[in-house]
């Protein structure tokens, strides 16, 4: 079983997300099948790019020592530097940014701050982790929101994928990470990035399952 998932199902399913992801940039921005390649291609490679912003002090840690009978204890906190992922972050951020101007303001600030709030009382810090959100949470609150926004003010459902995508990867930057900035210490010391997983991270999944999700509302 353990051989099947690494040769068959985790390749399959990676190329499926590729696909898919590929698809949805085309829908959302009227690109040819390369140029959607070549911004998923920008992704990956940016998925290993941090890029630090500020720092500041983490939690209180105790190290101790051991030498034969002796204990000696070390108090002392380490820092925790906060960075953003270019593919996790900044590319779905410029991309998100992008469809702004596409579509109804009005619509997506009702939507924005629904999905937010939904999300940011679903993130938690996890030591070690990072801030955790259940996975499905944050693309279907995006796509319903941006649904009823758009019912709401009676303008075309057909630019539901594009507000679902903007919402989504919107609000899970603000929900589940800048808002949860003052809670960073909480997970730990080290380098903490925004859109440090980069593809699979909540921020770029968000607004692709958003889009997903908005076709099977349509």
């Amino acid at each position: 079983m353990p051989v099947f998932l690494f040769l068959v199902a985790i390749p399959f399913f990676v190329v499926i997300f590729v696909f898919t992801s590929s698809k949805v940039f085309q829908i959302l921005f009227g690109i040819s099948y390369t140029e959607a390649i070549t911004i998923f291609s920008l992704i990956v490679i940016g998925s290993f790019v941090n890029i630090p912003i500020y720092e500041k002090e983490g939690k209180e840690v105790i190290e101790r020592y051991y030498f034969l009978w002796f204990v000696y204890s070390v108090r002392k906190r380490k820092k925790i530097t906060i960075a953003i992922n270019l593919g996790g972050c900044i590319i779905p951020l410029v991309l998100a940014l992008k469809l702004l101007a596409e579509i109804p303001i009005l619509d997506f600030l009702i939507a924005f701050t629904v999905s937010t709030l939904v999300i940011y009382h679903f993130a938690k810090p996890i030591p070690n982790v990072g801030i955790v959100v259940p996975m499905f949470i944050p693309p279907t609150i995006s796509a319903i929101s941006s649904f009823f926004a758009l019912l709401a003010f009676n303008h075309p459902i057909f630019i539901l994928p594009k507000l679902s995508f903007a919402v989504g990867v919107l609000s899970a930057l603000f929900g589940a990470d800048i808002l949860h900035l003052n809670e960073i210490e909480k997970i730990g010391s080290g380098v903490v990035s925004i859109g440090g997983a980069g593809t699979f991270d909540g921020i770029f999944l968000t607004g692709v399952f958003a889009v997903i999700f908005s076709f099977l509302i349509i």
